[in-house]
């Protein structure tokens, strides 16, 4: 799973094309519901995490890391973070 779906999270995503990454988080209220241009996942809001536990969190901005681990331990979960 991606964080982060402004142009850093989309060049990212367009860059690997990555099959296995079906969603995005961003907590950007008029991004979720929506789909990243060109690849096509699905953006999330943080709460999403709560059913949809991902094994690795991939953070484009890393100054906000910590914040990102935070919400998701909130939310219960316990997931690998790297950053891009």
């Amino acid at each position: 799973m991606v964080w982060g779906a402004g142009a850093k999270g989309t060049t990212f995503l367009n860059v690997l094309q990555p099959s296995a990454i079906e969603y995005v988080v961003d907590v950007n209220e008029r991004k979720q519901g929506n789909y990243t241009p060109g690849t096509g996942q699905r953006i999330v809001a943080p709460q999403f995490l709560t059913d949809y536990r991902p094994e690795i969190v991939i953070v484009m901005n890393p100054v906000y890391v910590e914040e990102i681990r935070r919400i998701a331990g909130e939310l219960g979960v316990e997931a690998e973070f790297l950053c891009a």
